[in-house]
């Protein structure tokens, strides 16, 4: 575990990045459950925000589905804590969503490259992309993205495959801030 940033503002508030198979939604949902805050699922989310099925987000361009990921942490960013909310891995290429989640209690749930490329899938939201070269597009993503990730995390752990170790890992840090 690294801490980067350890004494940012609203604790209330964690922020989960990381790639797509990171466990953001499984890690979140347990952090949440533990804390008992609200967990914010991302896709769920942009799906009300968009009028659109999750089926159909899967359908969306990658463009506008970026589009549609800045729109909603920019909205989850907004809203008051405590709460828990997993973010677009795509947070990581837009400077003024960086920025914002300096200021969070952000977590990067760091998955190594293989694995993510074992985790990923072709098919779901955000998954739309990858079917075609899909090595090559999670590596290109995984160099681009994780250096952002590591410069704006209050925590960075490795995930491992035990999501309940991992979200007490997680939680063992919010209770030393505390």
């Amino acid at each position: 575990m690294i801490s980067n940033n350890p004494d940012v503002a609203d604790q209330r508030r964690v922020i989960l990045v990381g790639a797509m198979g990171a466990g953001k939604t499984t890690i979140g949902r347990l952090i949440a459950a533990q804390l008992d805050w609200p967990y914010i699922d991302n896709d769920y989310e942009m799906s009300k925000m968009a009028s659109l099925s999750i089926k159909q987000l899967s359908t969306l361009d990658i463009p506008s589905l970026h589009i549609l990921e800045e729109k909603y942490l920019k909205d989850v960013l907004s809203r008051p804590g405590p709460l828990v909310a997993g973010a677009a891995a795509s947070a990581a290429d837009s400077e003024e969503l960086i920025e914002a989640l300096r200021n969070q209690c952000t977590i990067y749930l760091h998955t190594p490259l293989e694995i993510q490329k074992q985790r990923a899938g072709n098919s779901g939201v955000g998954r739309q992309g990858l079917v075609e070269n899909a090595v090559d597009i999670i590596r290109d993503r995984y160099e681009r993205r994780d250096p952002r990730y590591r410069q704006i995390a209050s925590l960075v752990i490795d995930t491992t495959k035990d999501p309940e170790g991992d979200a007490a890992r997680i939680l063992e840090f919010l209770a030393a801030k505390h």
